[in-house]
């Protein structure tokens, strides 16, 4: 017997920004969709009005309104007839027609758009200088130059690129492109992966974070504290308590800083010790959200500190303006080799205004001006692990622990890198563990929880967590994960709680948004749940795990065709997640199509074991196993499924015993026998009631279930 099928998030480190709000500006005539997420300085002019202004996160959007990107911003809007599109930069979109009866219409004058539109609605038209895309149910690109032309790629389903000159039918993993004066031409375009899906997130907020307040070396840092540490406070100096105050920001939190500068102000200081006092004011005010004060802190310190933290300093005045105000622009700030502290934020900056591999090109830069500091490859593999550049993490890696082993840095790449490519649990627990005994107070704790939920280890991963939240709590990213957990072991309303303060932290967090929707799907508020996971998924296309819920809240309410398109979605997505197959499984198995069963479980099992390493052995897969062991008995195949049953038993779930209890056992003394019965079979008889009673102690609620359709999760019914 088998459980409700498992639901993962993983959430690390990538880049997105949180931007201050603007002002919703409310419609007077139904709203044609509205925006899930943006990033900077994205702008609307409404049909009633003939200038631009800043769009706000929930503006309700109209025909005859032109949306627009700059060139560091991106706009997530889900329309009203199901359709989710993403804006990238220099992008701007003129919203014509959203079809209740008839086609919906939109026309891309420029930059590139990304759209999924629902399969079973009506069609959808895109306009372009150079050509038109007539596109039903399918998802797509399209970019439109400087010069008109017109690119599509299609990414799933079929899509007619036509003009007055001819057309083409570009289906799944083809491309085509159109100029003006000329017929369409189509090409086939190529993706692969071997790899479960892992998603990271990254704020700007973050930056306040990893911008160091010292201008210390990591390993001059932790001999500094060991130093001050080792002192009577008493005997300390003021500037002691002000390098400690810089320290303690990096190794044990910001209550732990804020409390060494206010023992240094109690001491006589220099214009320089109270600059930096100052500086470290400004890092956490910015990691706390309060932007202005933080641009203003940053500016009072700046002229007064040694170039290094000037430069710092400017930086983060930088970033604070930015999210201060969403309207504001200025050029990131000119540093000329002004130390590693200064190439860190060079490569910030690059990576949020340009790409990941501007930002690496900075760090690798530096590293051959600096060569002797560990913080530069360190984040160089922390980076290269977003852009699935293996070769590089591992040398990154290799060369930052060779210059300095307890880096707290490189530990937490090397820890991220052992659990998502080679399934190394342990050696990531090994990592994170020592990460947190050099720096109590850092942002390990997060990474650390997700390594101790994969073991298994529920309990230390809450108590993970919930320390990562005590010492950072408008981090959303902890609160999600913990959320999860909570949805795993049905305690709704503290998943609730957590989800709510995430998205009142970030509430353009597409995670929090698929968090809240898997929590209404446990609850049972199926249209909520739908609203929110066609936003998460908006806002964040290629999460494969949002689409998979997207899938079971379609199924859950019985439409089938879009629950279809979102799990083919999510299979194209992440053609490596196990949880996928066990889903298609679940419901093969509820609509007694054994073949289909039997085929999908095998599939599970197999991208589960293909990860390596802790995963690689048949008995760390026991929640696969099992749906494996359901979809034999389906075909009265007992001697396949209770060799699955067996393999995979896993004394801390119910659904283990009752399996147990299912397979039964050889009865010994038996006398009667009859034509066809196989005295050696095992079979249910009455020594199986103590596991099948087990099993209902761990989990009494799997006496009750919906026989109408398969229990993917659990929810009232």
């Amino acid at each position: 017997m088998r459980g409700p099928v498992s639901f993962s998030l993983l959430l690390t480190a990538l880049v997105g920004i949180q931007p201050a709000a603007a002002d919703v500006v409310p419609r007077n005539q139904p709203a044609a969709g509205s925006v899930i997420a943006r990033k900077s300085g994205e702008e609307v002019r409404f049909l009633e009005f003939a200038s631009w202004q800043v769009v706000d996160l929930r503006q309700d959007v109209v025909p005859g309104d032109y949306l627009r990107t700059n060139a560091t911003g991106s706009l997530a809007v889900l329309f009203a007839d199901r359709t989710q599109m993403r804006l990238g930069r220099n992008t701007t979109l003129l919203v014509k027609k959203i079809g209740a009866a008839s086609d919906t219409e939109f026309k891309l004058e420029s930059g590139t758009i990304w759209a999924r539109a629902e399969r079973g609605g009506e069609g959808l038209t895109i306009d372009t200088p150079a050509a038109a895309a007539a596109i039903r149910g399918t998802d797509w690109t399209m970019t439109v130059d400087g010069n008109g032309r017109t690119s599509l790629i299609v990414l799933e389903g079929t899509v007619e690129l036509a003009n007055e000159f001819g057309s083409v039918s570009v289906a799944e993993g083809e491309a085509a492109a159109a100029t003006i004066g000329s017929a369409p031409t189509k090409v086939v375009i190529v993706d692969s992966d071997d790899r479960e899906q892992m998603l990271f997130y990254y704020s700007l907020r973050d930056a306040f974070t990893v911008l160091p307040a010292s201008a210390l070396s990591s390993l001059d840092m932790r001999k500094a504290r060991a130093r001050i540490k080792a002192m009577e406070p008493s005997s300390r100096s003021a500037e002691d308590w002000v390098t400690l105050a810089e320290v303690n920001l990096d190794f044990e939190g910001r209550e732990a800083a804020r409390d060494a500068a206010r023992q240094a102000r109690q001491f006589p200081l220099t214009r320089a010790q109270e600059a930096r006092l100052d500086l470290i004011d400004a890092l956490i005010a910015g990691a706390e959200q309060r932007y202005a004060e933080a641009a203003h802190l940053f500016e009072r310190a700046a002229p007064h500190l040694d170039p290094s933290r000037r430069v710092m300093a400017r930086y983060g005045g930088y970033y604070a303006r930015s999210l201060a105000d969403p309207s504001h622009f200025e050029a990131p700030p000119v540093n000329a080799d002004a130390g590693v502290a200064a190439a860190i934020a060079e490569a910030l900056t690059a990576g949020f205004l340009v790409d990941l591999k501007a930002a690496i090109a900075v760090l690798e830069r530096a590293d051959r001006r600096y060569p002797g500091d560990p913080m530069l490859p360190a984040l160089r593999a922390q980076i290269a692990f977003l852009l699935d550049d293996r070769e590089q993490v591992e040398a990154a890696i290799d060369r930052a622990l060779s210059l300095d082993p307890d880096n707290m840095i490189a530990l937490q790449a090397r820890a991220g890198y052992r659990a998502g490519i080679k399934s190394d649990l342990e050696g990531a627990l090994a990592d994170l563990e020592r990460a947190v005994e050099l720096a109590p107070g850092s942002a390990s704790w997060n990474a650390l929880g997700l390594v101790q939920s994969a073991r298994g280890a529920t309990r230390e991963a809450e108590a993970a967590l919930k320390r990562a939240i005590e010492l950072d709590p408008k981090d959303p990213v902890p609160h999600a994960n913990l959320a999860i957990i909570y949805l795993e072991q049905d305690r709704t309303a503290e998943a609730k709680a957590e989800i709510d303060t995430a998205l009142a932290v970030d509430p353009a967090f597409d995670i929090g948004l698929v968090a809240r929707g898997r929590y209404y799907l446990q609850t049972g508020e199926l249209d909520k749940a739908r609203d929110d996971l066609l936003a998460g998924t908006t806002a964040n296309p290629a999460y494969s795990n949002g689409l998979l819920l997207l899938a079971v809240a379609y199924y859950e309410a019985g439409e089938l065709e879009p629950a279809e398109q979102a799990i083919e979605n999510a299979d194209r997505l992440d053609p490596n997640d196990p949880v996928i197959s066990s889903f298609r499984t679940a419901v093969a198995i509820d609509e007694y199509e054994a073949d289909k069963a039997i085929a999908s479980a095998q599939e599970a099992l197999k991208r589960t074991r293909a990860r390596g390493g802790d995963y690689a052995a048949l008995s760390a897969n026991r929640d696969t196993g099992s749906t494996l062991n359901d979809a034999f008995r389906l075909l009265n195949l007992n001697a396949w499924g209770r060799y699955y049953g067996d393999a995979v038993f896993d004394p801390f779930t119910g659904s283990g015993y009752v399996d147990q209890a299912l397979a039964g056992s050889l009865n010994p003394f038996v006398n009667n026998l009859r034509f066809g019965d196989v005295p050696t079979e095992p079979g249910p008889n009455a020594t199986s009631f103590s596991s099948f009673f087990q099993g209902l102690m761990l989990d009494p609620q799997m006496l009750a279930g919906r026989q109408r359709s398969a229990n993917i999760l659990r929810r009232p019914f």
